[in-house]
């Protein structure tokens, strides 16, 4: 998304609005330098919790397999990650929902096998710690979401 189109999408107005805040207004103009940034940020951060706490609530909530209980939370999850990040943070396409909805669901399915083929590797066979592969992997990841969203799943067809 281009930086100077973010001041004239109205559904931003929220995260102005919440940026001025009085706890939160002294990062402000940090949010004004990058606002596309921030605004990616926090919608995967929305996106993270939500597939964390429906892997709680399936698994433990609800005695749900473990492993059954994390596909259903990231199915979940991806669905809302899809809407917010359709509708807060990527322009509108010529493309219909299914159609992006299909390209988002496969653009994370790559992410995820990419992410358990590095943990298979580094964690299963070259005894590195989990935690500091799965740090390394979150920006990563993120960022591969991010990049693969803005030029396969969100691209209007005359830009293609």
């Amino acid at each position: 998304m281009e930086e100077n189109n973010i001041n004239n999408k109205p559904q931003f107005a929220i995260f102005d609005k919440i940026v001025s805040l009085p706890v939160i207004r002294i990062l402000k103009p940090l949010y004004e330098w990058k606002k596309a940034f921030w605004i990616y940020c926090f919608l995967g951060f929305v996106s993270t919790v939500s597939n964390y706490v429906f892997a709680i609530v399936f698994a433990d909530g609800l005695g749900i397999y473990a492993t059954v209980a994390n596909v259903l939370a990231w199915i979940l999850s991806t669905f809302i990650s899809f809407v917010l990040f359709r509708y807060f943070y990527f322009d509108r396409t010529d493309n219909s929902f299914l159609n992006e909805l299909i390209k988002f669901a496969s653009a994370r399915i790559f992410t995820l096998l990419f992410e358990t083929l590095v943990i298979f590797v580094f964690v299963d066979r070259l005894h590195i710690d989990i935690k500091i592969i799965k740090a390394i992997l979150i920006p990563v990841t993120a960022i591969l979401n991010y990049f693969i969203s803005k030029f396969f799943v969100f691209k209007n067809k005359e830009e293609k």
